[in-house]
């Protein structure tokens, strides 16, 4: 027989955190932040992706919400597509159940070698993969935690479940405004500080903090002190997003070295 799993006081006040907190997310950096936040008390994570749309077709979208901008680059992304689609494969094949996966290296995680391979290939070690099955077409929800910590195990397996309902409502609450507001406008009068559009402008050249900080002749913490106070300002969730919003905006310039 299972053994039931229970929780601490602390634990029953930061789950209420997390499921009241979960309500106020609307846009992307928000789900980003709750993500980065009151949810890594469950579910700790680097890496999250979240799939939505058909199951199977090529309708299925995967993104991915991190720290950095390395799964901007479309051969990455192309690879994490595909091993996401193992995943869901494996879900559905295993009845619907929160699924663990580990390196290859690793003895036990699930999912084979194949999937372990790409988790080593791609730097991510241990993941967690868990969808809305009662959802069927574009409403669908698959959530993949990777970089986790530690090998997932029961207890997060049960948040995942507890946590699917409010991950999927809102993931599906973002994707809605965003399909009503695709290019919804800068507060007005919103401007960076020369240094925010120096940084955000070699961002756009692909230089890393640590060659922008050479560049500029600050610290690299300094530097990364601006581009979050970039992202927070035009309310985006990765740095990627930053740059296309501020060309967008013409707060910076649009090709390198402009």
């Amino acid at each position: 027989m299972d053994t039931l799993i229970t929780l601490s006081p602390v634990e029953l006040e930061r789950l209420l955190i997390t499921i009241e907190s979960s309500q106020q997310v609307h846009r992307r950096h928000q789900y980003f932040l709750w993500s980065q936040g009151a949810l890594q008390s469950f579910l700790p994570h680097d890496v999250l992706v979240f799939g939505h749309g058909e199951y199977g077709t090529p309708n299925f979208r995967c993104e991915v919400l991190a720290r950095n901008n390395t799964w901007e680059d479309r051969a990455l992304h192309a690879e994490l597509n595909r091993l996401v689609q193992m995943m869901v494969e494996n879900w559905q094949s295993s009845g619907h159940i929160p699924r663990f996966f580990g390196p290859a290296s690793d003895e036990g995680g699930a999912g084979g070698s194949v999937i372990g391979q790409a988790l080593d290939r791609l730097g991510l070690g241990h993941a967690l993969a868990h969808g809305a099955k009662e959802f069927p077409g574009d409403c669908s929800g698959f959530f993949v935690f990777m970089r986790m910590a530690d090998a997932p195990g029961r207890r997060h397996a049960y948040f995942a479940e507890m946590l699917m309902p409010y991950l999927h409502t809102t993931l599906h609450r973002m994707l809605q405004l965003e399909k009503e507001m695709p290019s919804r406008r800068l507060r007005p009068g919103l401007t960076l500080s020369t240094r925010e559009a120096q940084v955000i402008s070699l961002v756009r050249d692909g230089n890393t903090n640590q060659q922008i900080a050479k560049v500029l002749e600050l610290s690299p913490l300094t530097v990364k002190n601006h581009v979050q106070n970039v992202l927070r300002k035009l309310e985006v969730a990765n740095r990627a997003q930053a740059v296309a919003k501020a060309v967008k905006a013409r707060l910076i310039g649009d090709t390198v070295g402009s």
